[in-house]
C-alpha cells in the first residue's frame, strides 16, 4: 500500500522487505542429517571400542579396562551434544549455527589426531592395545560424513542461510541447548560409571572357597588345555609354553597365601580358522561356558570361557594364535608345589614365579 494514497484514518502498511526462506535449503537439511549421522557413528565407535577392550579382560586381573574405556569415552563423547546442537541451530542459521558447525568439524579433527597418537590420549599408560585400530574405525566411519558435510556447507545457498541472522532466538531453543548438554553429561556419567563398575567386577579377585588349593592346580590347567586340543582337527602341537605363578596379594582367614596360575601355549602353524570353530564348539558344551566371542581391537578373534572348577580359558587368533588357561586364587598348602611338564612338544618352555627342580 502506498502511504501517500492512504486515508489519514488508516495506518500505512509496512513496506515489504526481502527476507530469507521460511525453511532451510535442501543442502542445509542434508547437513543436519549428516551431523546426526556422525553423532550416531561416534556412539557406535565407542560401543565397539568398549566391547573390544573387554576382550582383554581376564577374571581377577586388572588390565586397565576402566582407564581405556573412560579414555575413549572422554575423547569421543563431546561430539554427540555438539553435533546435535549444531543440527538444531542449523534450522535457524546465523552466527551460533556457524559456531557449532565449526566446533563439530574441529572436534572430529582433534579426535582423529588423539586416536592416531596414543601417547597423547588421556591415561596414555593404559593405551597399550588397539588404539590405532580405534583410530582407523573412527576415521572410516566419520571421514566420509565430515567431507560431504563440508562440501555442502560451502554451497551458495548454505552460506546464505548461515550468513543471515535469524530473528531473536526463542527461549525454547536456549532451553533445548541446556537440556542437550545436561542429558549428554548425564549419559556420559552413567556410561563412565558402567565402565568402572564392569572393570572393577572383572578385576575383583574372588575369595578362595576352601575347595581348591594349589595342589593339582597346574595339572588341572594342563588337563583343560589337553581336552581342548583333543577337539582340534589335525592338531600340530605347540611352539612354546609360558607358565606364570603370581601372588593374589592377600591371605585367607586361615593365614594361607593365595596364588593364581596362568598358562599360555603358542600354537604351531595350522588351519587356524578350523581351530577357532572347533574351540568355539567344544567350549559351548559340557562343563564350559563361553564368556566372550568376538574381535579384539586388533581385529583378531578372541574366545573366552569358564569352567565349573573356576578355570578360565582363552583362545586368541591372528598370525600367532595362543591358547591360555588361568586359575582362580588358590591357597598355597605345600612349600614346594609340583611342576608339570609341557605337552604338545613346544620348543620353548618358560616357568616364572615358581621353582622347578628339573
Amino acid at each position: 500500500m502506498n502511504p501517500l494514497l492512504t486515508p489519514p484514518e488508516l495506518d500505512p502498511a509496512p513496506l515489504a522487505r526481502p527476507g530469507r526462506p521460511a525453511r532451510p535449503p535442501l543442502g542445509v537439511l542434508a547437513i543436519q542429517a549428516l551431523l546426526l549421522a556422525e553423532a550416531a557413528a561416534v556412539i557406535a565407535v565407542w560401543l565397539w571400542s568398549w566391547r573390544g577392550v573387554q576382550a582383554y579382560a581376564w577374571p581377577g586381573v586388572d588390565n586397565g579396562l576402566a582407564e581405556r574405556g573412560l579414555a575413549y569415552l572422554l575423547v569421543l563423547a563431546p561430539s554427540v551434544p555438539v553435533n546435535v546442537l549444531a543440527a538444531i541451530w542449523l534450522g535457524r542459521g546465523g552466527r551460533r549455527a556457524r559456531l557449532y558447525l565449526a566446533a563439530a568439524g574441529s572436534l572430529a579433527l582433534v579426535q582423529v589426531v588423539l586416536l592416531l597418537t596414543p601417547s597423547a590420549m588421556p591415561v596414555r599408560q593404559a593405551m597399550s592395545d588397539g588404539a590405532a585400530e580405534v583410530a582407523g574405525v573412527f576415521l572410516a566411519a566419520t571421514a566420509p560424513i565430515v567431507f560431504l558435510g563440508a562440501v555442502l556447507a560451502v554451497t551458495a545457498k548454505a552460506r546464505g542461510w548461515l550468513g543471515a541472522e535469524p530473528d531473536r532466538p526463542r527461549g525454547r531453543i536456549a532451553g533445548i541447548e541446556t537440556a542437550v548438554w545436561s542429558l549428554a553429561l548425564l549419559l556420559a556419567v552413567a556410561a563412565g560409571a558402567e565402565v568402572r563398575q564392569w572393570a572393577l567386577a572383572a578385576a575383583e579377585p574372588g575369595d578362595p572357597r576352601g575347595v581348591y588349593t594349589e595342589t593339582g592346580t597346574w595339572q588341572r590347567l594342563e588337563d583343560a588345555v589337553g581336552e581342548t586340543t583333543g577337539a582340534l582337527p589335525a592338531f600340530s602341537g605347540f611352539a612354546a609354553r609360558t607358565v606364570e605363578v603370581a601372588s593374589c596379594g592377600y591371605r585367607t582367614p586361615a593365614g594361607l597365601e593365595t596364588f593364581r596360575y596362568s598358562l599360555t601355549y603358542e600354537l604351531r602353524t595350522a588351519d587356524f580358522p578350523a581351530y577357532e570353530a572347533a574351540v568355539r564348539d567344544f567350549w559351548a558344551e559340557g562343563d564350559y561356558a563361553i564368556t566372550y566371542d568376538g574381535a579384539t581391537l586388533d581385529g583378531v578373534r578372541r574366545i573366552t570361557a569358564e569352567r565349573s572348577d573356576e578355570i578360565a580359558l582363552g583362545y586368541t587368533g591372528g598370525d600367532a594364535p595362543v591358547l591360555t588357561a588361568a586359575s582362580g586364587c588358590v591357597e598355597r598348602v605345600d612349600r614346594e608345589p609340583a611342576c608339570v611338564p609341557p605337552q604338545g612338544d613346544p620348543t620353548t618352555d618358560m616357568v616364572r614365579g615358581i621353582a622347578c627342580r628339573d
